[in-house]
């Protein structure tokens, strides 16, 4: 006899896990398909840390909820910590694999792991099932209701909702080096740049030093590049490898640190729906990555000894599809600050692209002071009455997601999204 759950929420990410805690702990029976062995998605995949600051006037952040939830719990054993400029957002991706599973497991979630979504059935304007690969075979799960939390908005592409593509931004393939004497790097920063206008060295505790520091092609007085350009002269790195190369400590890994690059260098703009694109990614990737840790371990003080532990196993894809929903964020609400009566999300961040074309970068900061609204609407699909998206897919146009995509948002996304399905499921519920 087959199975049907109340909920079914494509992808285990921090937008899907978040989308199935808030729904289950309303009472829905829940169901989380993951295409890889643990939950997390960019978070712990693709080695996204630290998460991005996203507070109000009163440096509170602007979304509290799971946000403040999920770093509090990992503060408690030292895997989160929070920077004095008031981003609370630096964590251990590795131990979010763990306290993501506890969550889920605590909220009674079922969570399929390694397993694809490739279709979706449809009777009118409503899904039925969705139609998955897994060590099973091919596979259909049925549910009431289903978020598509892919990040590519699979589920809704399969599904038949209208979607937006074709400008994209650089991908990166994220990677952490282990065996770094912090203390003895957090000095040599310190001696370069002792104004901190650019980096940044702050000891919390007696074990965690929260260190920050990068390199991109603006002549913005980066205190790495003379030793990038060393580097360059030596044949140890190639221009392209210096175009963006930013680097964080890790809460709860006490001498290593997590590199936000390589930004993969391509002589023409890649597609993340293109497999031949991705596959082309990850080997160069790989290639600059080599690079990168040479130029470290030869001109960097405190990497002496240091080596590669770990590669991320997906890319960091920043933009894919954007739906259509009942709503388009655009960048005109983002500057005039719109407000929302039904809000998914409250942010600040800056309009943020990385360009995949080379040498062209954006970022435009907000006024901090105030924050705009990323409307319930923007999650609702027009042709589908029992699906929504929640996290980097949702419905905005280009430069919106650029400022919408961080993570903070995306667990308030999901949040949302998962209260709203038991509102309709659930009639009586409290959102």
């Amino acid at each position: 006899m087959s199975r049907k759950w109340d909920l079914i929420v494509a992808g285990g990410g921090l937008a899907g896990v978040s989308a199935g805690i808030a729904a289950a702990r309303k009472g829905l029976k829940v169901l989380i398909i993951e295409r890889y062995g643990f939950l997390g998605g960019c978070a712990t995949a693709s080695l996204v840390t630290p998460m991005m600051k996203n507070n109000d006037v009163a440096g509170e952040p602007l979304n509290a909820g799971l946000y403040t939830e999920i770093l509090d719990r990992l503060g408690r054993t030292k895997n989160s910590a929070s920077h004095p400029d008031g981003n609370p957002g630096w964590f251990n991706p590795e131990e979010m694999k763990f306290l993501l599973d506890d969550l889920c497991i605590e909220a009674g979630i079922e969570v399929l792991f390694d397993t694809y979504i490739v279709g979706a059935e449809r009777e009118g304007d409503k899904i039925i099932s969705v139609n998955c690969v897994n060590k099973a075979g091919f596979e259909k799960y049925q549910a009431d209701f289903f978020i598509d939390a892919t990040g590519d908005a699979d589920l809704a592409a399969f599904s038949g909702v209208k979607h937006e593509t074709g400008e994209h931004q650089a991908f990166s393939l994220r990677f952490t080096m282990e065996n770094i004497n912090i203390y003895q790097f957090s000095q040599w920063i310190t001696d370069i740049e002792p104004e901190m206008t650019l980096s940044s060295v702050e000891y919390i505790d007696f074990e965690t030093v929260l260190i920050t520091t990068a390199h991109t092609k603006e002549n913005i007085g980066w205190k790495l590049r003379p030793y990038m350009s060393l580097a360059v002269r030596d044949g140890v790195l190639k221009p392209e490898d210096t175009e963006y190369f930013q680097v964080y400590t890790v809460p709860g890994q006490k001498n290593a640190i997590a590199f936000n690059c390589p930004r993969i260098y391509s002589s023409r703009p890649l597609d993340p729906l293109n497999p031949w694109d991705i596959s082309y990614a990850y080997r160069q990737g790989r290639q600059q990555i080599k690079r990168l840790a040479e130029f470290c371990k030869r001109y960097l003080s405190g990497f002496e000894e240091a080596y590669i532990s770990q590669v991320a196993p997906n890319l960091g894809i920043r933009e894919s599809r954007r739906i259509q929903g009942k709503y388009m964020l655009t960048e005109l609400d983002i500057l005039e600050r719109k407000k929302f009566a039904n809000s998914a999300a409250r942010s600040n961040y800056p309009f943020d692209i990385h360009s995949s074309e080379k040498d062209e970068n954006e970022q435009f900061k907000l006024n901090e002071k105030d924050y705009y609204d990323i409307p319930m609407e923007c999650l609702i699909p027009r042709e589908i009455s029992n699906l929504l998206v929640a996290g980097k897919c949702l419905s905005a146009s280009f430069k919106a997601q650029s400022s919408a995509r961080i993570m903070p948002n995306c667990i308030a996304m999901g949040e949302s999204a998962g209260k709203y399905c038991a509102s309709l499921i659930k009639p009586g519920y409290p959102v």
